[in-house]
């Protein structure tokens, strides 16, 4: 199961420090999304990934060092699972 940008979405954005605001065109909404939340978005507007690639593209980049990579993959799933009810992402 590959996530991926829901076509003809986003992105239009802001920034403000390390947080973004999003601007979801099909629905209208606003969310303002943290760094982690962000790189995803951005790593899946390149190409559709699967859990395990986006993890394994995430963590050099945004993993803290006393967080293990199981629990780096859960916040990845839990954040994914968000942003899929935000009807931001979608699986395809």
């Amino acid at each position: 199961m590959k996530w991926q940008v829901i076509p003809d979405q986003i992105v239009n954005c802001c920034s403000w420090n390390d947080e973004l605001v999003f601007y979801n065109k099909l629905s209208g909404d606003t969310h303002l999304l943290g760094s982690m939340a962000t790189q995803v978005l951005l790593e899946l507007q390149q190409s559709p990934l699967d859990m395990l690639l986006l993890t394994e593209a995430l963590a050099p980049r945004l993993q803290a060092k006393t967080v293990t990579y199981e629990e780096f993959s859960f916040q990845t799933e839990h954040l994914l699972n968000e942003l899929n009810t935000l009807g931001l992402i979608e699986c395809s």
